[in-house]
């Protein structure tokens, strides 16, 4: 009799030692799972026009559902890193500031994500260049403008806890089709595909 009640104790303790188990590997696997919830990933770039520009960025990301992908995107763009002064003419300086918000979706694995934006916002201009005649005294010609910013936005990220990589690629929807349907205008999109390689790191 004390034999059965002995077995009887022992498969019980077992099975909740088994189940304890099981939900204690379930825990740790999510812990080290890639979902983060609120993250900054800085970045450095180019735009796909291989012209000389140079690309400062940070996204801010923050998932308040698992599936479920808010971003905020600013970049600031060198668009001529290399001071040019050639036959008489100076670029004093030629840059934009880009500012973007969008929403999306998150895909998980357990050492990486894959997140897919749609993004809209706004883009600023500035441009100056003078212009050196012996002859004459030196004209200068300055351009600050503000236009659309919308596009499609894929970033990559590799790694565990709190630090990963980053790679982001951003297709602009504008001008084409945006601005009009004549395809002439996506040569405007190929010139702006932006690439970018950065760190990240999970605040929350």
């Amino acid at each position: 009799m004390n034999k059965r009640k002995f077995s009887i104790v022992f498969l019980l303790v077992l099975v909740y030692a088994t189940n304890f188990a099981q939900l204690k590997i379930r825990v740790v696997t999510d812990k080290h799972h890639t979902v983060r919830s609120f993250t900054i990933d800085p970045a450095i770039g180019f735009h796909t026009n291989f012209g000389s520009d140079f690309l400062l960025s940070t996204l801010v990301q923050w998932n308040p559902l698992k599936y479920l992908s808010l971003a905020s995107h600013s970049s600031f763009a060198f668009n001529n890193i290399f001071q040019r002064d050639f036959n008489g003419v100076k670029t004093n300086y030629n840059y934009s500031i880009l500012q973007k918000f969008g929403a999306g979706t998150t895909f998980y694995s357990r050492k990486s994500s894959n997140t897919f934006l749609l993004m809209a916002g706004m883009k600023y201009t500035s441009f100056k260049e003078t212009m050196k005649n012996p002859d004459n005294q030196p004209i200068k010609a300055a351009i600050n403008s503000f236009s659309p910013d919308y596009g499609l936005m894929y970033a990559l990220r590799k790694g565990v806890k709190n630090r990963f990589f980053t790679f982001r690629m951003y297709v602009p929807l504008y001008p084409w089709p945006m601005k009009g349907s004549d395809i002439s205008y996506a040569d405007g999109n190929l010139n702006n595909i932006a690439l970018e390689l950065g760190v990240g790191l999970k605040i929350k």
